[in-house]
């Protein structure tokens, strides 16, 4: 029958990743944001050159970006705690090459060239994109940042930046009135 779920399976895990990230706000007027990539299995593995014990984690990389309102790199720390090769680490100091480099549009892609293949850690820089988006989430605050879109400050808005907050939008014309691009008085179709 069309549109009943399939039956339930038995499954069991056999992996875990979790990324986690964090935005802080420094006193010296930048930010921190601290991504964290583990893996782990819920049962021991032999690896070439060690045992990792269940639950214990394969990988374990943070990468810290510190960053100033307009999303330029101004720093980089990035860290392997664990790695399944001891030349794991070796890779990190590499990852400085995005000092100078704006978070913004496109920005993914420029990580990716730089730091594909043997130019990186896989893992590493699987944490730039959810740290990409962390760092517009923690510098759009509020309407207070909302301002015309020709200003610099509107480059921290998520406005126009997803279907919700689209500018001809029901979201945007209740509680963004001066950023509504749609028809006055209603529906913008």
């Amino acid at each position: 029958m069309a549109g009943t779920p399939p039956p339930p399976v038995t499954r069991r895990q056999v992996h875990l990743r979790r990324i986690h990230c964090e935005g802080f706000e420094r006193d010296d007027g930048l930010f921190d944001i601290v991504g964290t990539l583990i893996d782990t299995k819920p049962f021991p593995i032999e690896l070439e050159e060690k045992s990792v014990g269940e639950n214990q984690p394969i990988h374990h990389m943070s990468l810290c970006l510190t960053i100033d309102r307009d999303r330029l790199i101004h720093g980089v720390e990035a860290h392997t705690v664990e790695g399944p090769h001891a030349v794991c680490g070796a890779i990190t100091e590499s990852y400085r090459r995005l000092i100078g480099q704006r978070i913004q549009p496109g920005f993914i892609l420029v990580a990716k060239r730089l730091f594909r293949a043997e130019l990186g850690c896989t893992h590493m820089t699987e944490l730039l994109p959810p740290m990409a988006t962390t760092a517009f989430q923690m510098l759009w605050s509020g309407a207070d940042d909302v301002t015309d879109r020709e200003q610099p400050e509107h480059r921290n808005s998520p406005l126009g930046g997803c279907h919700a907050l689209k500018t001809d939008g029901e979201i945007v014309r209740l509680h963004f009135p001066e950023q509504y691009t749609g028809k006055a008085g209603g529906d913008p179709t």
